[in-house]
């Protein structure tokens, strides 16, 4: 039987409104809404934060669609917003609303970015946005967020997070096209091709491995980074490096490796077709999560999964990575490359280990 797709394609949407009123962003404690439908399982959140129109009915466009599928966030907000507590500062100009941003890689580039698919993107006065349920402050978008908001004519620097009650002359409202676990709009792809086309290069940057720091959930990451340098791939921690160098390694790779988590979902930057290999944590020992199926599915890339193992197992075992590789790749690995990956790694470590006994002497 085959899996039911993740990916619509309908058409999407917006509105534009004028006197619309947008409300502050609030987390709201489980014991505030006794006689609400009961939580889904799961939920860790609920939050406040939409849009009204002048009339005082809820935005349906403006809610982040959550708390479904897993999804850990549930917006609560009342479908009227009664006459007295309509009015706040007003904005005049025209503005554009991005719900809200993420600061965590693989959210941001899926929900975040799904409301920045308008071209006239850059022709706005202002942009407003709302924090997540774990940012109640501002959000800490780094440089990586910016330059991939400004690849789409999204100037971050310039949005305002939706703190307290705001009344606009005009906003424009996209529709969500990525839902958390649900659904995404095959729209998305222009989006992701309208960045990668940026980083297209003459050259392939060959076969990539995306590794992370140790984690409870990855187990021995060391070990499997030297499955893979022995099937020639390059070995790469994509939190050191910046966005745009990036961008060029996804867009222009033979194959794309990683462990399951944020940085599998840079598929999304490659082109249709690619080989793609992830590497299963403790959380998704037998398959994708669901957020993978759907970069996975919209990506069209040719995915393929090495599973972690039963429950019992703290480590993935590199024997059996080993073996799954020979036969995705249909080869042998060779000695030469973990070896200088192991040579590499004691260097660091002794250069590491002499500036700080430097510091200690100079202390």
């Amino acid at each position: 039987m085959s899996t039911p797709s993740h990916v619509v394609h309908t058409e999407p949407h917006w509105l534009t409104l004028r006197d619309a009123i947008a409300t502050p962003f609030a987390r709201v404690a489980l014991a505030d809404i006794m006689g609400e439908p009961p939580p889904s399982p799961g939920i860790t959140a609920f939050t406040r934060g939409c849009l009204y129109d002048a009339d005082g009915t809820r935005v349906a466009l403006s809610v982040r669609t959550g708390g479904t599928e897993g999804d850990e966030a549930a917006s609560i907000d009342p479908e009227e917003l009664p006459p007295e507590q309509r009015g706040g500062t007003w904005l005049t100009g025209r503005a554009l609303y991005l719900g809200p941003l993420m600061h965590e890689h693989g959210r941001f580039i899926t929900e975040s970015l799904s409301r920045c698919w308008l071209r006239e993107a850059g022709a706005f006065d202002h942009y407003v946005a709302y924090p997540f349920m774990d940012d109640p402050g501002s959000v800490q978008l780094g440089d990586s967020q910016r330059y991939l908001a400004g690849l789409l004519d999204m100037p971050l620097e310039r949005v305002s997070m939706l703190h307290s009650q705001t009344v606009f002359d005009e906003i424009v409202v996209p529709e969500q096209l990525w839902i958390h676990d649900v659904q995404v709009n095959a729209r998305m792809r222009v989006v992701y091709e309208r960045i990668r086309a940026r980083h297209v290069g003459h050259s392939s940057t060959g076969r990539i491995f995306l590794s992370a720091p140790p984690s409870e959930d990855l187990g021995n990451p060391l070990a499997i980074e030297e499955v893979f340098a022995g099937f020639g791939f390059r070995i790469v921690h994509p939190e050191r490096m910046p966005m745009a160098e990036q961008l060029s390694l996804y867009a222009n790779c033979e194959v794309l490796a990683s462990f399951s988590g944020s940085f599998m979902r840079n598929c999304l930057f490659a082109r249709p077709g690619l080989l793609t290999i992830e590497v299963g944590d403790r959380r998704s020992r037998h398959s994708p999560l669901v957020a993978q199926q759907m970069a996975n599915e919209l990506a069209q890339v040719e995915a393929h999964f090495i599973p972690f193992g039963d429950g019992a197992r703290p480590d993935i075992a590199p024997k059996a990575v080993r073996r799954q590789l020979r036969t995705i790749l249909g080869e042998l690995e060779r000695r030469g490359p973990m070896i200088l990956l192991r040579l590499k790694r004691r260097l660091q470590r002794i250069k590491r280990g002499r500036a700080q006994a430097d510091l200690r002497g100079g202390s």
